[in-house]
């Protein structure tokens, strides 16, 4: 019965919730943004392609992950510890890259004021949900500083790039996040993996539908999804006694780093198959490594 609970409210619904948003979300689109460009232009004139606007990912997002966690009773929504704020860290980042999204993609708002929103965003989010206990290694400004700066890197890069639009980095996110739920396991704590393993339903939901519609996939999840596949890792490392190394909390995050740059020195366009696997590889290596080593590390003797 819990299996199939589990199932049920961690994949299924998130998955279809997410697909459905999605779908009414982008229809919506369309037609505002076909009706907006039809009364610029004159008779003769074409209309420019769709534009794809973030909260076509990130709402749907937010709604799947929520009713997941919800049904799954994972975690109040009046956050009582420093973990339970995960969810509220979320729905900021939604907020903040749906609010964004509607600036369009001019090279102020790529290279300015992106940039500095997300690094106050995370820089929120990350004194929320770091712990200052005593005994934190690394010392609490240290851990702070690095993770802030690692989330940030990624979250720029990621909603600046193309690669987010495409399949193969669609299994890269969703790779990284059955790693981050599997470490998160070892590490002692089911409910951490499940609350992670609601990434990975719904950007499954996303993929799919985007593919159907034949849409860019995952556009303008780079901030949400880095904050929430890192804020699950941060927690699960600092709320754990296991064994697990300190570097498997670490290396899934590499993953999706490895494989932008793999992404860019191997062009799609002119080596669309070699571009994939190694977009793919470039991240299932280290998430695998630091599976494997988390498995190892909580073996019993």
């Amino acid at each position: 019965m819990s299996f199939t609970k589990d199932l049920i409210w961690g994949l299924a619904v998130p998955l279809l919730a997410a697909a459905g948003l999605r779908l009414i979300l982008a229809l919506l689109s369309d037609w505002l943004f076909a009706r907006s460009a039809k009364d610029e232009l004159s008779d003769t004139e074409r209309l420019p392609p769709k534009q794809v606007l973030a909260w076509e990912t990130c709402l749907p997002l937010a709604l799947g992950a929520g009713l997941g966690y919800y049904f799954l009773n994972l975690g109040p929504w009046l956050p009582k510890t420093q973990y339970d704020w995960i969810a509220a860290t979320i729905g900021l980042t939604v907020l903040v890259t749906t609010v964004l999204g509607f600036l369009g993609r001019h090279w102020t708002v790529r290279f300015l004021v992106l940039p500095m929103v997300y690094g106050a965003t995370i820089v929120t989010v990350g004194y929320v949900l770091m712990p200052s206990w005593p005994d934190l290694w690394p010392d609490y400004w240290t851990y702070l500083v690095c993770w802030c700066i690692g989330v940030w890197i990624l979250a720029v890069m990621l909603d600046n790039s193309r690669e987010i639009d495409s399949w193969p980095f669609a299994i890269v996110l969703m790779g990284t996040s059955l790693a981050v739920s599997g470490i998160a396991f070892r590490s002692g704590s089911m409910r951490f993996a499940q609350i992670t393993g609601l990434a990975f339903a719904v950007l499954l939901g996303l993929t799919l539908l985007g593919l159907v519609l034949r849409r860019p996939l995952l556009r303008g999840l780079g901030l949400s999804m880095m904050v929430f596949l890192a804020g699950m890792l941060l927690i699960a490392q600092t709320n754990s006694f296991s064994s697990v190394p300190f570097v498997c909390y670490w290396l899934p995050l590499a993953g999706p780093l490895f494989s932008l740059v793999a992404g860019h020195f191997l062009p799609s366009s002119r080596f669309p198959k070699l571009h994939a696997v190694c977009v793919i590889l470039a991240a299932a290596i280290p998430s695998t490594g630091a599976v494997l080593m988390a498995i190892v590390a909580t073996m019993p003797e």
